[in-house]
């Protein structure tokens, strides 16, 4: 648990984390068995709601302060939401916890403003309803009807789930939009794509099926027997085909059958009874009407040609030390499986920049129709993209939250139109509804998952028995001895001896490239300038390391305000020396980058077609004459690679 009462900048350190518990192995709990594991957390967060807990000291109350403390939001991945909530799992029709879309036929709907939250009294009573059933089976025919089982979190008077209860970008974005979207949709991998079903013979669109109109088996029917009718022919004999189709439609119930047939307007034409068999013809009928194999397969876009430039961009383009990296054999089973980390990096700066100075406006290719084509792949794209660039910005406003819905509505409502063969997932819906959460509680970046699972990642490689039952107690000895250490460490009136293990684990520990803080400055007897010495070749600020050019390139590389006026556009540069004054603020020698010649009529900037991606072609030549520029007129680094002998490309990587 973390405190959002702390700034961000030490909220999600170790030692300002709470570590509630650790469930013991090596599976995790069983369906509503997780309330006995969290009910004694349960049990402290509603004494801290309705009667406070007395602290007896605290910094700024000397005689002790009277709390009150609150869940704000639950966050983890869906799975582990719904098993937390005791909510249906996202496979089943009840994919949704902040809103009523109900059925799996309605992933991709993108009507959001036809969306309606939840309603938090009625779950709480479905919930109570499941709770004090008398029996297993009256307690399932209730969840089979609502999807809602009792968990302890509803003890807490507050507790709404549809607001609470929130879609970590981390994991449905990073880990599952992105990650689908290049491997299974553009094929960008060596290996064969593992599809989960046969393609389609065809698409069609069924429509919505009203909720309460059927049981929850009935409504499973008729997502099978809409995926039997669109199946392709896998068999050379087309009566075989048929009689196969005929036996699957005849095992299931009438009224899912009867459903169908009125949907598609093919009731049987029949005076008298009619009975199931009369509904199975009628579908075949219709089914005869439609193309018996799938569509040509689509062209493959994850060609040697453009794996080839992905890896060059990864390679090649010069960044930050700061920014997370990516293998350069990317796609190739040696890379292993990216991190989100590195998911984020891949989309937001190195995947577009190849795919749009291969497929953007100015490119040439074999034929106009597949220009069309990869143009058409490279805007969806590009759509997840910004989408992904804006919810992951450390700064939210509201035109931003609508950038960001408006983006993802267009990649969803695309997907089918331009990948027919591939289906919708749960993910593509919930994408949707981080557009509430980023209005509710402010940028990502102060709620994701990302500091949670890096403190899952240190209590993996804690030294341990590997015996359960006392694995998770030596976990949690081990995290409160480190995190006690931590606390004394920042202290200032830490004791000598601790003082001396921190010197030590500043040495081990600082991020490569910082400059030595002991490093003296020596007077320039020409000026009042004094400049660092040629040993320290890299400076650091706020935490960011800042370096020469000849040093290294990417950390040379900055956006700044001229003259520090914000109120002008942030101009490209390249850092030629570091400087510092006698009151020792730095300073930066800069060579600004020349832009684009505005007399080349024929130099296209294909990334101004994105305005939310903030790339931008520039000349390679820089300006000779150098310019002074104050450290706290930087912006960001920016990411840099050369696309033509004249032209480069320079992405801003600013995340306010």
């Amino acid at each position: 648990m973390a405190c959002l009462n702390l700034p961000l900048d030490i909220r999600y350190k170790p030692e300002n984390m709470y570590l509630a518990g650790i469930i013991p192995g090596p599976k995790q709990p069983s369906l509503e068995n997780l309330n006995h594991y969290i009910r004694p957390l349960i049990n402290d967060l509603v004494d801290a709601w309705e009667r406070g807990i007395k602290f007896s000291k605290t910094a700024c109350y000397p005689d002790g302060r009277l709390t009150r403390s609150a869940v704000a939001l639950v966050v983890c991945d869906l799975p582990a939401a719904r098993h937390l909530s005791s909510l249906a799992g996202v496979s089943s029709h009840f994919y949704c916890s902040a809103c009523d879309c109900y059925h799996k036929s309605t992933y991709g709907r993108v009507d959001f403003e036809n969306w309606t939250p939840r309603d938090r009294d009625k779950l709480r009573a479905y919930a109570e309803q499941w709770r004090d059933a008398a029996t297993s089976a009256e307690r399932e025919a209730l969840f089979k009807a609502h999807g809602v089982r009792y968990s302890e979190l509803w003890r807490l008077p507050y507790w709404d789930p549809s607001r609470q209860l929130v879609i970590d970008p981390m994991h449905c974005l990073l880990e599952g939009l992105v990650p689908h979207h290049t491997r299974n949709l553009l094929g960008l991998t060596s290996k064969p794509i593992a599809s989960a079903s046969t393609p389609l013979a065809f698409s069609y669109d069924f429509g919505e099926v009203p909720s309460g109109t059927m049981t929850t088996k009935e409504m499973t029917q008729i997502s099978t027997i809409q995926a039997l009718l669109l199946s392709q022919m896998t068999i050379s004999d087309e009566e075989a085909y048929f009689n196969k189709l005929k036996d699957s439609l005849f095992h299931k119930n009438m009224a899912p059958l009867k459903y169908i047939c009125n949907t598609l307007g093919c009731t049987p034409q029949k005076i008298g009874r009619t009975f199931k068999i009369d509904y199975v013809k009628a579908l075949l009928e219709w089914r005869r009407g439609k193309p018996l194999t799938a569509p040509q397969e689509e062209p493959q876009f994850g060609t040697a040609e453009v794996l080839g430039r992905i890896r060059d961009v990864i390679r090649d383009t010069s960044v930050p030390t700061w920014l997370g990296s990516v293998p350069s054999d990317f796609g190739e089973a040696s890379a292993g499986t990216l991190k989100a980390d590195e998911w984020r990096s891949l989309i937001t700066v190195y995947l577009p920049i190849a795919l749009v100075s291969l497929w953007g406006a100015g490119t040439s290719h074999t034929s106009d129709e597949l220009s069309v084509r990869l143009r058409i792949v490279l805007d969806h794209t590009m759509e997840l993209v910004c989408a992904v660039y804006l919810a992951c910005a450390r700064t939210m406003t509201t035109r931003r939250a609508n950038a960001y819905r408006s983006y993802i509505s267009g990649y969803v409502g695309k997907l089918k139109e331009i990948h027919p063969t591939f289906s919708l997932r749960p993910n593509h819906h919930a994408s949707f509804h981080l557009y509430d959460y980023l209005l509710l509680f402010g940028p990502a970046h102060s709620w994701w998952c990302f500091p949670f699972e890096r403190l899952i990642g240190i209590l993996q490689r804690l030294p341990a028995n590997h015996k359960f039952g006392e694995l998770e107690n030596t976990m949690l000895r081990s995290y409160i001895k480190a995190t006690r250490l931590h606390r004394w460490l920042a202290r200032t009136d830490c004791p000598p001896a601790i003082q001396e293990c921190r010197v030590l684990f500043d040495r081990v520990y600082a991020p490569k490239g910082a400059p030595d803080p002991s490093q003296e400055l020596a007077e320039d007897p020409m000026d009042d300038i004094v400049q660092v010495p040629d040993s320290a070749m890299t400076s650091m600020f706020d935490g960011i390391v800042y370096s020469r050019a000849s040093t290294h390139m990417g950390n040379s590389q900055i956006f700044f305000y001229p003259n520090g006026d914000k109120s002008l556009a942030p101009v490209a540069a390249s850092i030629k020396y570091i400087y510092g004054t006698l009151t020792a603020e730095m300073l930066f020698a800069v060579q600004r980058h020349l832009p684009l010649d505005l007399h080349d009529n024929h130099t296209i900037d294909p990334f101004s077609m994105y305005p939310d991606f903030p790339a931008k072609l520039y000349s390679t030549n820089l300006q000779s004459r150098l310019e002074k520029v104050k450290v706290s007129w930087v912006v960001s680094h920016f990411a840099r690679w050369v696309i033509s002998d004249s032209h480069i490309v320079i992405l801003s990587l600013s995340r306010d």
